[in-house]
């Protein structure tokens, strides 16, 4: 069975990238009140996937490692 720990260390590390990733998921989520033109969401939501992909490996990273 797959454990999902948060470390907040891996988050610390990284600021730009954890900034980012509040930033997106905030526009996102009050996204039906702002009304952005569809490109920008697109665009907003692919870098929620990634994002959400280099914390996921640095958090698997880390487990690996301990």
């Amino acid at each position: 069975m797959i454990k999902f720990k948060f470390d907040k260390e891996i988050f610390m590390a990284y600021p730009l990238m954890t900034s980012l990733f509040v930033m997106t998921f905030s526009l996102l989520m009050f996204a039906p009140l702002i009304r952005f033109p569809v490109f920008i969401g697109i665009f907003f939501v692919s870098g929620l996937v990634y994002l959400s992909m280099f914390f996921g490996v640095k958090l698997n990273e880390s487990q690996a490692t301990k």
